[in-house]
């Protein structure tokens, strides 16, 4: 099998991965991800949980996901309960090995439509570089990092020389892969880690009341495209 065949199965695999991790993540095995809050649980996670309604529970869907999506807090009623869910800060997920590791994210319109080469460590900027939200000259430069930058390289493109970059733990865009170097001292990577789509996330703080009993928490949600599915576990930086 010559070098193209097997690249392009080794995407076709890693993709399959890439939805079956996703779904991982979900924490309501079977939710429709529809991100209509008919079917996702949104409470699940919390103490009080075991107190909501189905009423309750769907009253706290529409509102979860009408807060993610515009970044408004929604405050919501019940049968039994009220609550707020206030929209934080964006990420991005399916970045790392663990799938409650999120990336901070500098802004929420990042094309995340590419298959990348993930895990690829500390890198320096060569020269002054424009930093796009897409992996071309056609798409809007987020920002300029000068020469010297250091960078974490959060993934490469298996399809292009683009890489999307971090800097002070905040993902900022892509740069061309000729103005990125490995930070010296770094071991040389021959390949970077396993191939994956990032996925576009989002921060949360909820808190509910059931009569006289309050609870507040915080987790964080990722939507592929299909709707906003709850991290299992805590999100990480």
């Amino acid at each position: 099998m010559g070098a193209q065949p097997i690249k392009r199965a080794v995407i076709a695999l890693a993709a399959a991965g890439a939805a079956a991790a996703l779904a991982a993540c979900s924490s309501l095995p079977g939710a429709d991800g529809l991100g209509q809050g008919g079917n996702v649980d949104y409470a699940v996670g919390a103490a009080l949980a075991p107190s909501l309604s189905g009423r309750d529970r769907a009253a706290l869907g529409a509102a979860f996901v009408a807060a993610m999506n515009d970044g408004e807090m929604r405050q919501w009623r019940g049968e039994r309960a009220v609550g707020v869910v206030m929209p934080g800060a964006y990420a991005l997920g399916n970045l790392y090995a663990d799938p409650a590791r999120l990336a901070n994210a500098a802004r929420a319109d990042f094309d995340l439509s590419h298959m990348m080469e993930t895990e690829l460590g500390a890198h320096v900027l060569t020269r002054n570089s424009n930093i796009r939200i897409g992996p071309s000259t056609d798409h809007e430069i987020a920002e300029v990092l000068p020469s010297g930058s250091a960078v974490e390289a959060v993934g490469r493109l298996v399809d292009r020389n683009w890489m999307m970059i971090a800097a002070d733990g905040v993902v900022r865009g892509y740069v061309f892969g000729d103005l990125v170097v490995e930070a010296p001292g770094g071991e040389l990577t021959l390949a970077g880690g396993p191939v994956r789509k990032p996925v576009l996330c989002r921060r949360f703080t909820q808190r509910v009341n059931v009569y006289s009993d309050r609870e507040e928490w915080r987790g964080a949600a990722c939507n592929d495209g299909t709707g906003w599915r709850l991290i299992a576990g805590p999100a990480m930086l």
